[in-house]
């Protein structure tokens, strides 16, 4: 395999550019200081259901795509579920202080397998490695949007006490469109022209939105804390480095499928840096938003050298 150096580097560029985007829209006045809240609210509830629901949805039917997708989705379960829990125990060990850790260890857990993972998989491998990590996509989902949010609210102070509406996170959005995408897709239910269009065009607004959200956040930060903050280092590491080149080494020893998509497909989205979904579910379960912002913005910077690295280390 052969890292397709200028497929990462054209990511990156294009990822930063829009969070540039966001940044001079809040800085110079464009959009209010609430910009980031009813963004959040329209990517959360809207264009990101689009985006899991479409993306099944329009792959073509495969049989033999059964047995490697069932592999690779509860591998999905178990990797993107223990690395949560892990992450938990060594945001304690790095001191990470209360009110901060619920964040540290989903960023640190969870990356972003959509925006970045899906283009760099379908280089590497083709059709059938895209296609696979869009069924892990599937179970990071799962994770991300019930033991993720889960730890995300152990840092909102004013949640201590209460009861968490489990049946509120259930049946969000996010998971009511990863059900139907199932659903669509094993049941082999075409969807017309007329839905799929416009759907498609809303699932189009999800990436450059999830990054101005970025930008706009940063827009409030200061630039010097980015760079400063020894727990958003810590959590990069463990994430960028340590997790990934665990993942590699012991898939080495204990490969998962006799197709070696599956194992390198879920090396490569766990490389990726922090999930860009990061910021806006901090925005919308009242979490450290600003420390999420330091962590994205340094895990994109440094994901231009670790990629590639993690990449020679799979080959």
């Amino acid at each position: 395999m052969h890292l397709d150096f200028f497929v990462v580097v054209t990511n990156l560029i294009s990822l930063f550019s829009i969070v540039a985007v966001g940044y001079v829209a809040a800085r110079s006045g464009v959009v209010g200081e609430n910009a980031s809240a009813v963004f959040s609210s329209l990517l959360m509830k809207v264009t990101l259901p689009c985006t899991i629901f479409i993306s099944l949805v329009q792959k073509d039917y495969d049989p033999a795509f059964i047995h490697d997708s069932l592999i690779i989705f509860f591998a999905g379960i178990v990797v993107f579920g223990g690395l949560m829990y892990l992450s938990r125990y060594v945001a304690i060990l790095f001191g990470v202080p209360e009110g901060t850790r619920g964040v540290w260890a989903f960023a640190a857990a969870y990356t972003n397998s959509g925006f970045m993972g899906f283009p760099i998989a379908l280089a590497l491998l083709g059709p059938e490695g895209l296609a696979l990590s869009v069924v892990l996509n599937i179970a990071f989902n799962v994770t991300i949007y019930t033991v993720g949010i889960l730890e995300l609210l152990r840092d909102n102070p004013g949640h201590e006490g209460k009861k968490i509406n489990i049946k509120q996170i259930i049946f969000s959005n996010i998971n009511i469109a990863t059900v139907l995408s199932l659903i669509f897709y094993f049941g082999r239910i075409s969807l017309s022209q007329s839905l799929a269009t416009p759907i498609n065009y809303i699932s189009g607004i999800t990436t450059p939105l999830s990054m101005m959200i970025i930008g706009i956040v940063l827009a409030h930060s200061r630039g010097r804390e980015v760079f400063t903050d020894k727990h958003a280092w810590s959590c990069t590491f463990m994430s960028l480095i340590v997790y990934p080149v665990a993942l590699c080494l012991l898939l080495k020893v204990f490969p998962l499928s006799s197709n070696p998509f599956v194992d390198v497909v879920l090396i490569l989205i766990v490389a990726m840096p922090a999930a860009s979904v990061t910021a806006v579910l901090c925005e919308t379960y009242h979490g450290n938003i600003q420390f999420a912002a330091k962590v994205l913005f340094i895990q994109n910077l440094l994901s231009i050298l670790t990629i590639p690295l993690i990449c020679m280390l799979i080959s």
